[in-house]
């Protein structure tokens, strides 16, 4: 998420879809905060590593303000958007092959003091083939809402208060009918589970409240019982496994983490990698191996250099690439038992980032604060493939639906096609 100096809640989300240990599928849609599962993955798609503006399909204006990723369910792409003047915040539904606005619909939101990389739509939205649903702050108070995807408001809910100098950011995702939220400040620590269909809250697991928070909750599976399960993670609560069908707590590592956390987790084939940092700097990268399934993960690894803090790490084979905030790029082995002895590369591209880096076809993309697109090969060496002007500054990440490419900047949304 685009918010430095927060301690962000690692939800992993282990369920019945088996995101992260399987490759993503042709023409699927990008369902969350880095599509299936938070992997960022798409496969089967090649597109361009340089482009001008003519070479997009589309490329339109946004109102306002965001930092948040769009998301795609078939013939339909939501995206929001900030008022910097009121804060309210408006859910947009665009036609995914031109860009045209089928919808939106405004939320009555306020003003409120931030960190300078966060804005009032830095929160991706969750799509599933029912409804679309995303997470705001008002009045002091978070929000949930479901609108159908004929732009129909299906229910709102309150989920308490948000106290935090750097604003709100979290992203919500579904599993099995469940839409999770986690909520982390200084009043209060919680994973939130919602019911998709209704609105009504099913459960909550708190834990110890602290800073802000901002990750996003990943899918693994549980085994042959098929429910989910979540893991949570902040610096007061450290690691927690919670069923998400009932919010029970299965296990908990309360003291992983050192510092805040605010990239969110990911897999590495069957490393559950989560890291911690602060100062704009990762500090400690926690590898976790979770083959056993929902029982009590042992340690793995633990990495301290070279980390990233805000960008969340990108699965290329059994691999980790990690994407410095700095504008340093490294790919580190995680499939062998024990530390990896040194990086298998690792190289500068510049810059400063907030956004996190995405797999398509063969390539990696990652937007810079400074508005550039760059990408390089998911290659065991280093090659700078291109470096693309995007006209406007950028804290978002990347999307893949439907086969094009997106790539949201503050102020504009621009559409790709493959090669």
């Amino acid at each position: 998420m685009p918010v430095r100096g927060q301690i962000v809640a690692m939800s992993v989300v282990l369920g019945a879809l088996a995101v992260g240990l399987a490759p993503s599928i042709h023409a699927e849609n990008w369902t969350r905060f880095r599509g299936p599962n938070g992997n960022g993955i798409a496969t089967s798609v090649s597109f361009p590593a340089t482009w001008t503006n003519d070479d997009y399909l589309w490329k339109i204006d946004l109102p306002g303000v965001g930092h948040s990723s769009p998301v795609g369910w078939g013939d339909r792409l939501f995206v929001t958007t900030g008022d910097t003047e009121t804060g309210d915040i408006t859910l947009h539904a665009l036609s995914p092959s031109t860009g045209a606005q089928q919808w939106q619909q405004v939320f009555d939101g306020n003003t409120y003091a931030m960190h300078a990389g966060n804005s009032y739509a830095s929160s991706t939205p969750a799509v599933d083939e029912h409804h679309v649903y995303f997470a705001w702050s008002a009045g002091g108070r978070l929000h949930c809402a479901a609108l159908g995807h004929d732009g129909n408001e299906i229910w709102r809910t309150e989920l308490g208060d948000f106290i935090g100098p750097h604003g709100f950011a979290a992203s919500p995702m579904v599993v099995e009918g469940v839409v999770c939220v986690q909520v982390d400040h200084a009043d209060a620590g919680y994973l939130i589970g919602i019911d998709a269909q209704s609105g009504e809250v099913r459960w909550r697991a708190d834990r110890p409240a602290g800073k802000a928070s901002y990750a996003t909750p990943c899918v693994l599976p549980r085994g042959e019982t098929g429910d989910a399960v979540v893991i949570s993670q902040s610096m007061e609560g450290g690691l927690q496994l919670i069923d998400a069908l009932t919010g029970t707590v299965v296990w908990q590592n309360a003291t992983a983490f050192p510092a805040r956390c605010v990239s969110s987790p990911m897999l590495v084939g069957e490393t559950l990698v989560s890291i911690c940092g602060g100062g704009g700097r990762g500090k400690l990268l926690v590898g976790m191996d979770v083959s056993a399934g929902p029982t009590q993960p042992t340690e793995k690894l633990t990495l301290t250099k070279q980390l990233p803090y805000v960008p969340t790490p990108l699965r290329v084979g059994n691999r980790a690439l990690l994407w410095l905030d700095q504008g340093m790029v490294s790919m580190v082995d995680l499939s062998a038992n024990g530390p990896p002895k040194k990086a298998v590369w690792t190289e500068r591209v510049g810059g400063k980032f907030f956004g996190s880096p995405i797999l398509a076809g063969d390539k990696v993309y990652c937007l810079s604060m400074d508005g550039r697109a760059v990408v390089i090969a998911a290659d065991d060496e280093f090659e700078l493939l291109g470096d693309n002007d995007l006209g406007h500054p950028s804290n978002a990440t990347p999307a893949v639906h439907q086969d094009r490419l997106y790539l949201r900047t503050e102020s504009t949304l621009a559409c790709l096609g493959q090669e």
